[in-house]
């Protein structure tokens, strides 16, 4: 454990030298522990039994407002963000600019193409197919907050530093901004800001350039799909969270004193209030990704960080936040194949059959929903704790 910053010290900033030593370890820990607690929480509210029969706990919010689940996606970008102190920055020290562009436009293409692709499974009906998604958005943001680091560090002859607040202004900039155009948009029907999922500039937009026959086809206002919930204008407000995942990063990597440790919990809490705060101006909405919404859920996450901080055990949710790529892409194909009519009788899937053979066994339906999303994450965890032991994982 390094000692407390002493006062009148330099803000911290990031070095390329490692620092060996427990707070790294414990850092790593703490990010894969939450990553790992995403991709479970996702694998149960994204992969139901019984769509009719949940427990409320599994539920998005409808539109407007926030719910457990939804707190999942923001985490995952959360983590996404507060890595890159430990994965992308060494290799700005290391090589040159053009090289670092290259990096990140090969692994933010590798993310969307990918998730294009589980998109396409099984049937690869092009003219439908949803062009966003997650792991879409996580490109997307990952390139995006790989251009601010290069725009936003200070690089000598023989050092490279980026300083938190050069990231917090980032994120200033990026809320009044994209809070700013929600706000000055007069939506014809509706008037200025507008918020609804039909008549939102992020919804708009999306149905222009996307177009509705490629958006998520769930994302239905009185029945017609009207807004896109990993949409193209939305995607600012993600950025927010990758971004405050940087700035957590640089902190932790300079220094995790208890005194650190603190004043990041209190800024999570002050994020938390100022989401709960801008409510009534900028409403909390995470399909249109709002700036409140982005505040309020990066909290969130800078919380539940430091709240795991201390653990070091957890091998079955480190096996999912170490190989989080891999669990989805598992967790996909898991689906696709369990969706697919490959039974001779009547029900068609393995989907149908396996939950309803649960819901035969278990008497109350939203527990048998609950066990088949269960049993997925045993069957993909096990796997991914195989893979853990032998230290595979994948890398884009």
């Amino acid at each position: 454990m390094q000692n407390a910053q002493p006062a009148g010290a330099p803000a911290p900033t990031f070095a390329a030298a490692r620092q060996p030593g427990r707070a790294s370890a414990n850092r790593v820990i703490a990010i894969d522990l939450l990553r790992g607690l995403a991709v479970i929480g996702m694998i149960l509210v994204a992969y139901a039994g019984d769509w009719e029969h949940r427990f409320n706990v599994l539920n998005h919010a409808s539109w407007r407002g926030f719910a457990l689940a939804d707190m999942i996606f923001p985490s995952f970008l959360f983590c996404a963000g507060a890595a890159m102190p430990y994965a992308l920055l060494p290799r700005v020290q290391a090589q040159p600019a053009r090289a670092v562009l290259a990096y990140l436009a090969r692994r933010s293409a590798a993310l969307f193409l990918l998730g294009l692709l589980l998109n396409l499974l099984p049937y690869f009906d092009f003219a439908h197919v949803r062009v966003m998604g997650i792991l879409q958005r996580i490109g997307i943001c990952y390139f995006a907050a790989g251009l601010l680091v290069l725009a936003l560090s200070q690089r000598s002859a023989t050092a490279f530093q980026l300083r938190p607040p050069r990231v917090i202004g980032a994120i200033a900039v990026l809320s009044f901004g994209y809070g700013g155009l929600l706000l000055a948009w007069d939506a014809p029907d509706c008037g200025r800001a507008c918020f609804d999922s039909l008549h939102s500039l992020p919804a708009l937009i999306d149905r222009a350039v996307i177009g509705v026959h490629h958006m998520w086809p769930y994302g239905l206002t009185d029945g017609a799909v009207t807004y896109e919930p990993e949409g193209l204008l939305s995607t600012l407000g993600a950025l927010i969270n990758m971004l405050v995942g940087l700035a957590a990063g640089l902190v932790l990597r300079a220094g995790t004193s208890r005194t650190t440790l603190l004043t990041l919990a209190a800024i999570g809490a002050a994020l938390l209030l100022a989401g709960f705060a801008l409510d009534p101006v900028l409403p909390l909405v995470k399909k249109i990704w709002t700036p409140s919404f982005a505040l309020m859920s990066s909290g969130f996450s800078l919380l539940a960080v430091i709240a795991l901080w201390p653990l070091r055990g957890g091998a079955p949710v480190l096996a999912f936040g170490a190989n989080a790529t891999l669990a989805f892409i598992g967790i996909s194909l898991m689906d696709c194949v369990l969706q697919l009519p490959l039974r001779p009788a009547a029900p068609a899937s393995y989907h149908d059959y396996f939950a309803r053979l649960l819901g035969g066994i278990l008497s109350d339906a939203r527990a048998a929903s609950a066990t088949y999303s269960a049993a997925l994450v045993i069957l993909l965890g096990a796997a991914l704790c195989l893979l853990y032991r032998k230290k595979i994982f994948l890398r884009l």
